[in-house]
């Protein structure tokens, strides 16, 4: 990597991902399952609350019920008919009209209540008559006009507050502030976080009560915590993270005590700083977590507490909550406690510093890190392999998504992509943040004490057998094997490091319900754990955070508020809410980033493998840069159809398949920043014919092969002066078409269009029975 380069670790520090893998950071949705589509509970024509949704290319859009969740398979198909006028985001009153060929339930807008609330990026423009502004979401297609405002110039960036009068005509806003220009550096990410609803500055009484607070920790602060400063302790994260939440420490038992380990795990103190409804707790409370783009962060507190006073710094004394568990050899954990302590982590350590120290054994490393530190380090390893196989023993998914690391020039430009790369060295710290939060919840059923859990419900039955099916297709299970944790975890071993293991970790993990937080706990069946929490990231996630302050609560005997079960269901709803917006928002930012690597690539030929299929579009990831293009199937030529599963596409009379997995050639075609798409067309393929022959599969067309608007358009007529001549050659005794025409039907080549109009039929003699209109014959 060149030294004018930096590159930033998104993995370990999204939600979902990391130090606590609950259930592994879904990629961009490129592969679909089949499944029966789910029912709402409304009866046809019964009105409901709902909010109209718009397509992207169409004029139609989606009805999603109140309360319903985006995944959950209850959107309701609308077509433009049935709209009423109502655009993206209005909120509408609506009625089950009926239902499509496939089963989905459809809709009908009844009424329009209200508009979106929240503001819009759109693009400001200067016109004749006055000026207008067109929105930068791309399900938002009209165009709204704006009063003259000072805050903004022609093709500006602006955030729009539209008009919340549904009966307008024309669609009016008014210009809030000033984004920026098109041309600006880090601009996507401004707009993203526009396009989300992010909150992208604090309030000013945040900052007010972050202020007292002293850079360094008085004496009395500590009374009363257990001292851990002198105990070696470390943080082992990202080499470009600025927030180190957590620090771990490790003691070897004797063997004449009957062996085993202390395992301790040590968590910033954020509850100390940040008060209970006070602002800083309200301001977070909104935000919920903090948002990871490839080159920023949008964090959940400010980075004088993120960053500074509760970011576990080496050789700095820090607050934390520590969570201690004796593990017998047998990995069975005797005893756990928690303490409200304070630590001076010793050494400052990335992932890579431990794999090139402790997996690569270099001595120089070893000795700039020291041998105390990595004796336990070693010993961490070997504890968190056997960690690791007793998880996957008990039932526990081994999904494993690859994640994209963009790199950056030094005018913060990305030039690159690549797989994460992820190691031993981030497994162990997975299973000692997994085994913290484990003890924590542990502790709260225990003592029958509310707090918000981290929830995985069950599978749907229907939707892994839908997988199973693909798996069998693949030939990587038998009709009889059972959809067990095991028997799944066999079928992704046999896969690792192979074409489809990321198609089937993300099929797989589609199959999955989605994990979330609640105030019930009903397990988490992706770990295999009855009792599991997020307690190990406070400055990043706000369940952590209440965790935090509950936990307090206890270990200082301080009585419980009533009505502590109600008001924690509602802060898991939204917890879970901000989590799902924050998610959408990094892949969002994720496809923006590809437009700006890919714009100066188009024209040039990569290899890469087929990912998945949509109906219309064929995935296709890169190897070098590691990023997802679509291509259209139309530009394969041959009518290429895909399988009910989308796992193939089929063309050329059933001649030749396409499949996952599948190497191919593309040549990039074209970037749409609207839409944030890169496209492209296949080049050559490596295929399969119908007897399952791998053949090579060079597509006859180089562009889409759908017909347009335009191939419906009738030709313009001759010119006035040269019609009589057409109609003179054209013109035959018996009416018949010309020669020409009669000879080219007669070879098969019929359909090909011609500029002669249509003739009408001759009046010659007519069929028995027939009738011609007119008077007498004279």
């Amino acid at each position: 990597m060149s030294r004018h380069q930096s590159k930033f670790i998104p993995q370990s520090r999204k939600p979902g991902r990391g130090k606590d893998p609950d259930v592994p950071r879904n990629q961009r949705p490129s592969v679909k399952t089949e499944a029966a589509p789910a029912k709402t509970q409304y009866r046809p024509y019964e009105t409901f609350e709902a909010t109209f949704l718009g397509h992207p290319e169409g004029t139609g859009g989606f009805l999603r019920p109140k309360g319903a969740q985006k995944g959950a398979g209850l959107d309701l198909l609308v077509d433009w008919r049935d709209a009423s006028g109502a655009i993206h985001g209005d909120k509408v009153m609506a009625e089950v009209s009926g239902e499509s060929y496939d089963g989905r339930l459809r809709g009908r807008v009844v009424k329009i209540v209200s508009r979106g609330e929240n503001p819009i990026p759109a693009h400001l423009q200067k016109q004749a008559w006055g000026w207008q502004a067109v929105p930068l979401e791309p399900r938002l297609q009209q165009i709204v006009s704006v009063a003259p405002t000072d805050l903004a110039e022609d093709g500006d960036l602006v955030s729009i507050k539209l008009d919340p009068n549904p009966e307008l005509r024309q669609l009016k806003g008014v210009v809030l502030a000033k984004l920026g220009r098109i041309t600006d550096l880090k601009i996507e990410n401004k707009l993203t976080a526009a396009l989300y609803n992010l909150r992208t500055t604090f309030p000013d009484a945040v900052m007010t009560e972050l202020a007292p607070f002293p850079t360094q920790i008085p004496s009395d602060w500590i009374q009363g915590r257990e001292d851990l400063r002198e105990l070696l302790t470390v943080t082992v994260d990202p080499p470009t993270a600025k927030d180190f939440d957590d620090a771990i420490s490790l003691e070897l038992l004797p063997e004449d005590e009957g062996g085993g380990w202390i395992l301790g795990v040590h968590i910033a103190d954020v509850s100390h700083y940040v008060k209970e409804d006070g602002p800083l707790d309200v301001e977070a409370h909104l935000r919920g977590t903090s948002v990871y783009f490839p080159d920023e962060c949008i964090p959940m507190l400010p980075e004088r507490l993120s960053g500074e006073l509760c970011s576990l710094r080496e050789g700095v004394d820090r607050l934390t909550l520590s969570a201690w568990m004796t593990i017998a050899p047998d990995l069975e954990v005797i005893e756990t406690r928690f303490t409200e302590s304070v630590i001076r982590s010793r050494k400052r350590l990335t992932y890579d510093q431990v794999k090139t120290a402790c997996l690569d054994l270099d001595k120089r490393t070893r000795a700039e890190i020291g041998e105390d530190v990595c004796e336990m380090l070693d010993q961490s390893l070997v504890l968190s392999r056997r960690l690791t196989e007793a998880r996957l023993a008990r039932g526990a998914m081994n999904l494993d998504t690859q994640e994209t690391e963009f790199i950056f020039d030094e005018q913060g430009l990305p030039v690159d992509a690549r797989p994460y790369p992820r190691h031993d060295a981030h497994k162990m710290i997975e299973e000692f943040m997994l085994m913290a939060n484990e003890a924590v919840a542990t502790f709260f059923t225990r003592k029958k004490i509310p707090t918000i859990y981290r929830i995985h419900d069950e599978p749907d039955p229907l939707k892994l057998e839908i997988f199973k099916t693909i798996a069998c297709a693949f030939g990587l299970m038998r009709s009889m094997d059972q959809t067990t944790p095991e028997v799944l975890n066999a079928m992704l071993d046999k896969i690792r490091g192979g074409p489809l293991e990321a198609m089937l970790n993300t099929m797989l993990l589609r199959s999955l319900k989605r994990a979330e937080y609640s105030a019930d706990n009903i397990g988490h069946s992706g770990l295999a754990l009855q009792d599991y929490l997020h307690f190990t990231s406070p400055i990043r996630r706000y369940p952590d955070l209440i965790v935090h302050r509950l936990l307090r609560k206890v270990l200082r005997g301080t009585p419980l508020p009533e009505g502590l079960q109600g008001h924690l269901a509602m802060v898991a709803k939204q917890c879970s809410d901000t989590e799902q917006t924050a998610t959408e928002a990094e892949r969002e930012n994720d496809r923006w980033k590809t437009c700006l690597l890919m714009k100066s690539k188009i024209g040039r030929r990569f290899e890469a493998r087929i990912q998945g299929f949509s109906l219309k579009v064929a995935f296709v990831r890169l190897e070098s840069p590691f990023v997802e293009v679509g291509v259209p199937l139309g530009a394969l030529g041959g009518n290429f159809d895909v399988d009910q599963h989308r796992t193939k596409a089929i063309g050329m009379s059933g001649q030749v398949v396409l499949s996952i997995g599948d190497k191919v050639k593309v040549e990039i075609t074209g970037v749409d920043e609207d839409l944030r798409r890169v496209s492209a067309w296949v080049v050559e393929a490596q295929a399969q014919d119908s007897k399952g022959k791998i053949m090579t599969f060079v597509p006859s067309m180089a562009a889409p092969a759908t017909l347009r608007e335009a191939d419906f358009v009738k030709e313009r007529a001759p010119r006035r002066d040269s019609a009589p001549q057409a109609r003179r050659e054209e013109r035959t005794s018996s009416g018949r078409p010309p020669r020409a025409v009669r000879e080219a039907g007669r070879s098969g080549k019929l359909g090909q269009r011609t500029s002669r109009p249509e003739q009408k039929p001759a009046r010659g003699k007519l069929p028995k029975g027939s009738i011609r209109g007119g008077g007498k014959k004279k």
